[in-house]
């Protein structure tokens, strides 16, 4: 353990020139007041598709928190993989933009009142509610083929704005582009809008990309998510995509819906259920997945352990997939 925080804090010392973005919360120990914490998150997987696999198990780290009253600091790393050859390719990938590596982001943002900036290596700024959850708590068989294809972890910098109750909040996005194999130096860019939308029980991430190809070729895409909540219980939600992905082009023009419902009775359990459809505009393939899947948090007024199932049939592959999981969520308190 020792030799693993000292990997960690190494990575924050070598991240601290050009850092930044604001995700989702994983759960903290403490979260209060100025200070920045680290959290290891082991992840261990069996899934069966025929064979068993160790499906989406990996090893994460999380390092946050505020540096004063202006700056805050967030970097994730992504230590291993569930096979040898996906670990190879995480540290392989070091210098890359084009695939992912074991640096997801590194960014520092300064809190100016109303408006954010953002610099470093971020998520690109993408609509969907997909989009917007950790990758160690997602079910990749079960996710869109554009979120298993594209590489959303970019160099850029990003200008955020929210209204006072921050029902509303817009941001402005210029990142390196996934088919520049390294940053910077292929000279390819990606720009983004975004608005972020809280009224009562209607929420929203909805974004337009402009990603350049090459020296002369965008593909514009237009990402839609939007959750309703239906009860204390119940939501329904529906992410809308002007793409599908593509393992040779990696995204494509295309059309994707994501529908789902899911059920939380408590916050620590929820079950979902989803199906996706999927059109390719240039080939006209068609695909479909349909999917469940959950997670309890058996510890009472504790979310450090995390049980998990999903279940789910994609049709393109012929693939009937199940897994059952477990996470911790290991907190170090901030200082």
């Amino acid at each position: 353990m020792k030799k693993f925080l000292v990997v960690c804090a190494a990575s924050l010392l070598l991240c601290l020139p050009g850092i930044a973005q604001e995700y989702v919360q994983a759960p903290e120990a403490d979260d209060s007041g100025r200070g920045v914490g680290l959290s290891i998150i082991p992840r261990f997987d069996l899934n069966y598709n025929g064979e068993f696999t160790l499906g989406d198990s990996s090893l994460y780290s999380l390092i946050e928190g505020d540096l004063s009253d202006v700056f805050s600091l967030s970097i994730c790393n992504h230590w291993l993989a569930a096979d040898a050859e996906s670990i190879g390719a995480l540290y392989k990938n070091t210098f890359r933009s084009d695939d992912v590596n074991w640096l997801d982001w590194a960014y520092l943002t300064a809190n100016l009142g109303n408006f954010s900036v953002t610099v470093g290596k971020q998520p690109m700024t993408f609509g969907g509610f997909e989009f917007d959850a950790y990758d160690f708590e997602s079910f990749s068989f079960l996710n869109s083929s554009i979120w298993n294809t594209l590489q959303v972890y970019q160099w850029g910098a990003k200008l955020g704005w929210a209204n006072v109750d921050e029902s509303s909040a817009i941001s402005a996005q210029v990142t390196t582009s996934p088919f520049g194999e390294h940053p910077f130096s292929s000279k390819l860019f990606n720009y983004a809008l975004e608005w972020r939308g809280e009224f009562d029980e209607i929420h929203t991430i909805w974004a337009f990309n402009a990603i350049q190809m090459d020296e002369k070729n965008f593909i514009p895409i237009v990402t839609l998510g939007t959750q309703y909540d239906l009860s204390d219980s119940f939501t329904a939600g529906l992410d809308v995509f002007s793409c599908v992905g593509d393992e040779t082009n990696m995204v494509m023009n295309g059309l994707t819906l994501m529908p789902s419902l899911a059920f939380h009775p408590s916050e620590s359990f929820e079950i979902r259920a989803r199906v996706g459809g999927e059109l390719n505009s240039k080939t006209g393939n068609k695909d479909l997945m349909a999917g469940l899947d959950g997670y309890w948090f058996p510890i009472p007024d504790n979310e450090s352990l995390r049980l998990h199932f999903a279940a789910g049939y994609r049709h393109d592959e012929q693939l009937l997939a199940g897994t059952i999981g477990i996470m911790y969520y290991l907190n170090i308190p901030r200082r």
